[in-house]
């Protein structure tokens, strides 16, 4: 029987070991480009090794089988039995290697289920991670918009608060701990005569306060109940003039619960206080006036009667010398009262009164006094110096009463002085107003009685030497003239401080247009 020829099964064995060579390194291939790309991968690194374990095996089977065919067909057959075992042993041992790497799979495939739950849970763990920083950043944006929100509202609640802190009209102030001022508006500022704040920042509160007592009550107060309402006291500005001021305070307590200074409101009530005087004292003059008026005509009749029989008398007994001097003392003393009477007659005058006004002339009334009393005055060494406006309107008044004033600031002035001293005398026109100033360097008056001044019966000279009206009486009259008295002492002028002065009478009348 004739065998069939081998050759096409010898072709298809060596063109198989040829495919198996070129199929293994192209899958050998493939998984090297996978296991660089995806380094962490277990599964691309198991198949890297699964194509690596068949390269082995088709590279020990396919050569082994195309060197026989070489071998044989090159007539040296003992080559190819030297070599097959060798051959064959690498075979079976890459086939055991790719038998284990195929049992290896379950394992492979449990991990890389492990790895892909793990997977899951990361990208699940990255998603919530993802909408959780979406919502940070909305969450960002949010709050960017209530911080810009909020801090617009406070910066408009505090610059409403910083317009109501400069441009109140009462005293706004602050003080720390040790009672020195750290911050004040502009009318404190203006109240206690400085330019600006800076000056005042850091100065002792205490220095302005007029009297020591108040200053006392204040800080005791404020100290042993937190705040204090409607404090009145008086301060002292840089120009040395009082101001009455009403102070409601409370203290400025700290995160820890300790005192960390007071803050507070003052109002001025200067003019308040001034204008309320002013009317008790109107009313107490009204008042007083009406009694004067029914003293003095009621002790003028039998006042005239003594007078007549004491001068009666006193010719009777003109050759009995000791007889017509106590007589000639009881017709001066008569006299005293007399003039005590006009003066009350003069005070009691009513406002209404007009007999006797017309225009007249200031200067005029100024000029008329002076030359009247000047060389009386000089006989003291008392100098009289004039400083009269020129073109000064008239004013509607009393030539006599106004002349009776001058007199009066005059008198008062020369005692003051005693011997050797200045008068001065200005007038002027400020406003619709024509303004006398009478100012003389005598020793001033103390500040406890300056209040008192014009009080009728008030007076510091000696008995027999003042009635205490004439000041009263001239406070009367400038009131039936429309105008105003005031005295300053000291003075708070600097011209009048220049010239030594240490009280200045100024009076205001209406001049002309005015009336």
């Amino acid at each position: 029987m004739t065998s069939l020829p081998l050759y096409p099964v010898y072709l298809v064995d060596f063109l198989g070991s040829f495919l198996m060579l070129l199929l293994s390194f192209t899958a050998f291939r493939y998984a090297f480009a996978l296991k660089r790309k995806f380094p962490q991968s277990v599964l691309f690194m198991y198949l890297f090794g699964l194509a690596s374990a068949f390269v082995a095996l088709s590279l020990s089977r396919s050569i082994g089988h195309m060197l026989r065919f070489i071998f044989i067909y090159a007539g040296v057959p003992e080559w190819w039995r030297d070599l097959a075992p060798v051959s064959g042993g690498l075979n079976s041992i890459c086939f055991v290697a790719v038998a284990v790497l195929t049992f290896v799979y379950p394992n492979v495939r449990k991990i890389i289920g492990l790895v892909r739950a793990e997977a899951e849970k990361l990208k699940q763990a990255k998603e919530e991670l993802e909408k959780a920083n979406t919502k940070l950043k909305e969450l960002y944006h949010t709050l960017e918009e209530k911080v810009e929100q909020r801090t617009r509202e406070l910066l408009a609640s505090e610059q409403k608060f910083r317009r109501l802190f400069e441009n109140s009209g009462e005293v706004i102030f602050f003080c720390d701990p040790r009672g020195c001022i750290s911050d004040i508006n502009p009318s404190g500022v203006k109240l206690l005569g400085f330019q600006n704040k800076e000056e005042l920042i850091g100065r002792p509160m205490k220095e302005f306060f007029a009297d020591e007592k108040d200053w006392r009550q204040y800080m005791d107060t404020i100290c042993a109940h937190g705040y204090i309402k409607d404090f009145e006291a008086r301060l002292i500005s840089r120009d040395g003039s009082e101001k009455f001021v009403i102070i409601t305070a409370n203290t400025i307590v700290g995160e820890e619960g300790c005192k960390t200074g007071c803050e507070g409101i003052a109002k001025d009530i200067t003019n308040y206080r001034k204008m309320t005087e002013k009317l008790i004292y109107s009313e107490k003059m009204a008042s007083l006036g009406q009694l004067a008026a029914g003293v003095a005509h009621e002790i003028n009749t039998p006042l005239g009667i003594i007078l007549g029989y004491a001068q009666l008398l006193k010719k009777e007994f003109r050759d009995r010398p000791e007889i017509a001097e106590e007589l000639g003392i009881i017709e001066s003393q008569a006299e005293v009262c007399k003039k005590i009477v006009s003066d009350l007659l003069s005070f009691a005058r009513s406002s209404e009164n007009t007999k006797g006004k017309k225009w007249i002339s200031l200067n005029d009334c100024v000029v008329q006094t002076v030359d009247m009393i000047r060389h009386t005055f000089e006989l003291d060494n008392i100098q009289l110096k004039l400083h009269l406006a020129t073109e000064l309107p008239e004013i509607w008044g009393d030539e006599d009463r106004i002349r009776q004033v001058i007199l009066n600031l005059l008198n008062n002035s020369r005692d003051a002085i005693g011997k050797g001293g200045e008068i001065h005398l200005w007038t002027y026109r400020e406003d619709n107003f024509v303004v006398l100033e009478i100012g003389d360097t005598g020793t001033g008056i103390p500040p406890q009685i300056k209040d008192r001044i014009f009080d009728p019966f008030f007076t510091t000279k000696p008995p027999r030497q003042g009635t205490g009206l004439g000041l009263s009486v001239s406070y009367g009259i400038i009131e039936d003239h429309r105008g105003t008295i005031e005295a300053f002492s000291p003075p708070v002028l600097e011209r009048h401080l220049k010239l030594g002065l240490k009280t200045v009478f100024i009076v205001r009348l209406p001049c002309n247009d005015h009336a």
